[in-house]
Order: structure tokens, then sequence, then C-alpha cells
């Protein structure tokens, strides 16, 4: 929340950036999008459960690059109170989330030969641990725990999902050299993510190699591995037809009370005309301690991919499929009766996609004045946008 007397991070981005008023009467800024020119770089916000914002939110990382969620050519920090964009991380490599108050940056080096994950002082510009295993690829998913002096990188070696697969994940920090803290064969185990309120815990997906059927992929993790179980699910709570269909994409409330996910309970096959949006999903909140599932079905046209969590944790904030432009909010609690919505703002359309994406993925300012998202793609409209939080949410 804001600092008492002082403007917003919205406020502040209003001075800067131009923008309209919605029908809702929500302001949007538009922070960047390419215009007429076809060749100018394509701004994005980070995959969903990476954090991206330092000083308190004034700053935030964005990737820069050619097609939407395909590859960064670069990452910048765009200051949402001057508009100034800055370059603090090592060129060609790979940034995944940033701590406020330690400004330690994940970044991972996968060029050919590299394969190599690095704790990067953004103070001080330097390395300050990294760790390489020869034979091994490095995963996209590796991050920092909640501390933001410590990551995990994840490798693997073999047949994800097809066939037999070992993975490890290591454990990253200034003052010690990297340790292995998970280590195992037949499953793939990526999507790490540590728990907001204990930063000795965190929750990965384990995924059996070769392929089978479980309910739950989602898997808590001491760092000591003294506790290692699937999180646990209440027996009334819904189970995924197929493996595919499992809780995944998903994010701990910042409370550390639930874990936000979504799933479907219908069969599919992934083949040449496989689209995600025709599919029946389910928005989940997960209570990790008891099981207890709080879910409702997106109704049609609502699923677009990635959501966010709002720092009171309240509100789950989603962007709607392509021809449903709106970004709006859903309130956990109530998720509890029935699915409920409420509409932040409207979008530049989506105009083409592909049936993967791009997606929104949107983010909520530390101080909940606005929420950051991409939209637009891939016309001239196609960029980052910032709109304003409603006042009867907060």
């Amino acid at each position: 929340m804001k600092a008492s007397g002082q403007p917003s991070l919205f406020e502040q981005a209003t001075q800067v950036f131009d923008g309209w008023t919605d029908p809702t009467g929500m302001r949007v800024l538009c922070l960047y999008n390419r215009g007429d020119d076809a060749a100018e770089q394509i701004w994005e916000t980070q995959y969903h459960h990476f954090r991206c914002f330092i000083e308190d939110g004034r700053k935030v990382v964005l990737s820069h690059g050619a097609v939407p969620d395909v590859g960064a050519a670069g990452y910048l920090l765009l200051d949402l109170a001057t508009g100034e964009t800055t370059h603090p991380f090592p060129a060609g490599l790979d940034v995944t989330e940033v701590n406020n108050d330690t400004q330690i940056a994940c970044v991972l080096d996968r060029r050919p030969g590299r394969q190599r994950a690095l704790l990067w002082d953004m103070r001080a510009a330097c390395e300050v641990a990294s760790i390489r295993v020869n034979g091994w690829d490095l995963d996209s998913c590796s991050t920092l725990l909640s501390d933001g002096l410590r990551g995990i990188a994840f490798f693997s070696r073999g047949t994800p999902y097809d066939g037999p697969v070992r993975s490890r994940h290591y454990l990253l920090c200034a003052d010690q050299p990297p340790r292995i803290v998970l280590d195992t064969d037949d499953c793939f185990c990526p999507h790490i993510q540590g728990c907001p309120t204990d930063p000795d815990l965190y929750v990965y997906d384990r995924w059996p190699s070769p392929a089978r059927y479980v309910d739950q992929v989602m898997h808590l993790r001491k760092l000591d591995g003294t506790f290692d179980q699937p999180v646990p699910l209440a027996e009334e709570a819904m189970r995924p037809a197929t493996l595919g269909g499992a809780r995944d994409h998903y994010l701990w409330t910042p409370d550390g009370n639930r874990i936000v996910s979504y799933l479907t309970p219908h069969a599919f096959e992934i083949g040449p005309d496989f689209n995600h949006y025709d599919l029946e999903w389910w928005l989940s909140a997960t209570d990790w301690r008891t099981g207890e599932d709080l879910a409702a079905k997106y109704p049609p046209g609502r699923w677009g991919g990635h959501m966010q969590v709002t720092p009171d944790s309240r509100y789950i904030v989603c962007a709607g499929a392509p021809g449903f432009d709106n970004l709006f909010a859903v309130e956990i609690e109530t998720l509890r009766h029935s699915w409920n919505e409420h509409i932040i703002a409207s979008y530049p359309t989506t105009t083409a996609f592909s049936p993967r994406g791009p997606f929104a993925y949107p983010f909520v300012l530390p101080d909940q004045s606005g929420v950051i998202f991409n939209a637009g793609w891939p016309g001239e409209k196609h960029g980052v946008y910032l709109a304003e939080w409603p006042s009867e949410l907060s």
C-alpha cells in the first residue's frame, strides 16, 4: 500500500505516460507500444510467477525481443516515475526474478555450451554465486527464495514427459558453494516458487516421466528435505481427468495461505489443432495446509492464461481470452460460493494469436494502485499497459 501522504505509483506514472479513461472510469496508461514500425522491439512483462519490482514498485523488469513468449533479446528496468530505462543486467542472459529488498537477480545463461545459473547483485553489478552442471540442461524456471539472498536452479537430463528423466534442484547463495537440495529419478520438476512467508519452503511441479496419471503434481518441499509431499487436496476437491489437466501455473498468495492455480476436469489431447482457449478451465485457490480448495469454472471467454494475485491476497487478477478484452479481478473468498468478477478495464484487442498465447501476464503494483500487463498483439498497439486499480476493491 502507498505511504501516507505520498502519491501512488499509478499517480506518479500519470505524470509521464499518456493514456485514456476506460468506460469503467479507470484510467489506462500506455507504457510502451510498437506504433506503426513492425520492426520495433516488443516489450513484455515477465512470466507470471517471477517477481519483477524493485524500489518498492517504482521500477519494473521488462523483457524486449522480436516475438512474444519466444525468448527475449534483453531485459530492462523501466522507472514508472520518470519513464527512464536502464539495463543493469549482464548482456545476452535471461533474467527470471529480482528481489525488492536485496536487489539480487536470478539470471540464466542458456546459450549453447553454457547452461549456467547465477545470482547477480544489481547494486554492485557483479555475480555473487553460480552453478553449471556438465551434461545437464538448465531450465528457465530457476528462481529466488523469498529471503532474496538465495536461489534454486533446476537442472535435468533425459526426455521430460515422454521418457526417463532425472531432476536436480541446486541451492545458490553468496557465502556457500552450491549444493543439491533435490535429486530424483523419473520426475520432471520445474516451476519452482518459494513460499513468501517461509524462505525455507518452496513449491514445485513433480511430473511423472514417463507420464502416468496422478491427481496432483504440485509438491511442497523444505530445503533440508525433511518435508516433501504433494499439496493436499480435500476429498471434495476437483481432480483433473488427465495428467495434463492437473493444477499448474500456480502462485502463492502473498500471505502464504493459499496456492492459486487452474485445472481442467476433462480429458484432452495436444495435437496440431490444440487450442488452450477451447478447454473448460477452473480457477482454484488451495489451502496448502488443509487441502481446502476454493474453485469455480471460468465462464466462456474468461480464461486468458496466467494470472496474478494482489498484494493484499484478496483478488486474483486475470485477462480474458481474445474477444473478451478485459482485465478483471476475482475475489478469492467468494470462490467458496461461485464465480465472481470485477472488470478493471478494457484494453487493445488481440487481433491474431497462436492457440497458446501470447498472454497478458499481469502484475499488480506493490501499493496496489494499478496493474501492468501486455495487450494488443500483433498490431501497432501491441505493448505494455498500466491500468488503474478500482478504489472500491481496495
